[in-house]
């Protein structure tokens, strides 16, 4: 009888998934089952990963999901190093495992782990390496931004194709908490109670080769970037400032790990 999987290496996070309808930037709790080995004096992992990209690096950082036995989702994640990173301990059965990194594709994979024939009991570890694809899309500049401009402080939140969802336009009025909320496209966002929503109508954000443009500018503030580049982990867009370009003046972005409350979805 397969055994529910304990997590012991994994920090929860919360994260844009295909897989997990609603979690962005609103993580339910998920609440992991607690045990330990009971086949022996030590925990024996399920399935080890090691996650790299196509040129055989290992990755940095990656959001990771799996499910046992078509259960239930439990997600995690790997920060600093993703090399024989431990997702569960005495389980046997199918993991159904997905993987995410900014700037590569979803990767899905399926890996049977069966039980040790000695006991019938400890799992018999499955080393799996999973090989990330870059997305040459603009879906890579999915998530939150955040830059300090000459216009003030600009968050952004771009979809999961990369459409414009939102911004916040921080210290531009007395009223409220100062700030003005920006819903692109008509795309909802969650707000602050009892403030306005503007709602402005853009072009959505375009790559070209390695080029991306933005141009989400509301309530008069220019907003976005232009002729910009990202940084190969993903994390920074630096570019001309909308507005401002004829002054020579740059923006950069900067990759927040989750997104702010007022650009959730509602």
């Amino acid at each position: 009888m397969p055994r529910t999987p304990t997590l012991r290496t994994v920090l929860l996070v919360c994260a844009t998934l295909p897989f997990a309808t609603g979690m962005s930037g609103n993580c339910p709790s998920i609440n992991l089952p607690g045990g330990g080995s009971t086949c022996g004096t030590s925990d024996v992992p399920s399935v080890r990963l090691t996650i790299v990209d196509e040129n055989g690096d290992t990755l940095p950082a990656a959001t990771i999901a799996f499910s046992l036995n078509g259960g239930q989702y439990f997600v995690g994640g790997c920060d600093g190093d993703c090399e024989d990173f431990e997702i569960a301990y005495d389980a046997t059965g199918q993991f159904n495992i997905s993987v995410i990194s900014p700037g590569y594709l979803q990767a899905d994979r399926v890996v049977n782990v069966a039980a040790d024939a000695d006991d019938g009991c400890t799992p018999i570890t499955e080393d799996l390496i999973v090989i990330m694809k870059e997305d040459t899309t603009v879906r890579v500049i999915a998530g939150a931004w955040r830059a300090q401009t000459v216009f003030g402080q600009i968050d952004l939140r771009f979809g999961a194709n990369g459409e414009a969802i939102g911004a916040i336009i921080y210290d531009r009025t007395v009223a409220g908490d100062g700030n003005f909320y920006v819903s692109y496209n008509g795309n909802a966002i969650r707000g602050v109670s009892g403030q306005e929503i503007a709602v402005q109508a853009v072009n959505n954000p375009t790559r070209v080769g390695d080029v991306f443009n933005f141009n989400g500018q509301a309530l008069g503030v220019p907003i976005g970037f232009i002729d910009a580049l990202i940084t190969t982990d993903f994390q920074i867009l630096s570019g001309g400032q909308p507005g401002a370009v004829s002054q020579g003046l740059f923006v950069t972005y900067q990759r927040l790990a989750d997104i702010p409350s007022a650009l959730q979805d509602p």
